[in-house]
């Protein structure tokens, strides 16, 4: 008998105790879900585990991202990104980073991809690979605005221009982008 509570106790132990242990792996999932473009895999997953804790930042802000993806219904996503800010996040976009310093036509030749995320704090980008990422509070920002391809936004901090593209190269994912900014920077 003690023997099977000692098991039991170790079992306890080895468990994640905490819903932030199981958020992070549940938007771990979500993230390489998105990524893989299995955008419905992502919102079931989400959904699951938004039914026990709906109230979770980061998985709401996921869900909206899978949500954007998966339906291209970026009025959803806004509300979704909206609710998840209340909450303490905010928003995230798999997007590809532009390396090159201008554009010769509406097309990307030098860059990577990764996550932007607008949150309370301000702006931040996880490239997937590398390490040229950055954080900066929305203070920093000088401009944030679409570029002439109206698909490419930037953000400039002194002097420096970042350029993006979302993913799903649309301007009314850009324009998502930028109406969510211009309600969390303030």
């Amino acid at each position: 008998m003690f023997a099977l509570i000692l098991s039991a106790l170790l079992l306890l132990a080895a468990a994640p105790t905490t819903s932030t242990q199981k958020s992070k792996d549940v938007v771990a999932e979500a993230q390489r879900l998105i990524r893989q473009q299995r955008f419905n895999d992502a919102v079931n997953r989400l959904e699951l585990f938004l039914e026990t804790t709906p109230s979770d930042a980061e998985a709401l802000a996921f869900y909206g991202t899978a949500q954007m993806y998966a339906d291209r219904d970026f009025l959803k996503a806004q509300q979704t990104f909206e609710a998840s800010f209340s909450a303490g996040g905010g928003a995230s976009f798999w997007v590809n980073h532009s390396h090159q310093s201008s554009f010769d036509g509406d097309d990307l030749t030098d860059y990577c991809r990764g996550w932007l995320h607008l949150r309370k704090e301000g702006v931040e980008y996880v490239p997937d690979e590398g390490d040229h990422g950055f954080r900066m509070p929305y203070s920093d920002i000088a401009e944030f605005k679409q570029n002439r391809f109206k698909t490419f936004f930037h953000i400039k901090r002194e002097g420096k221009h970042q350029n993006f593209r979302p993913r799903t190269a649309e301007q009314r994912e850009t324009l998502l982008i930028l109406v969510l900014y211009k309600k969390f920077a303030r």
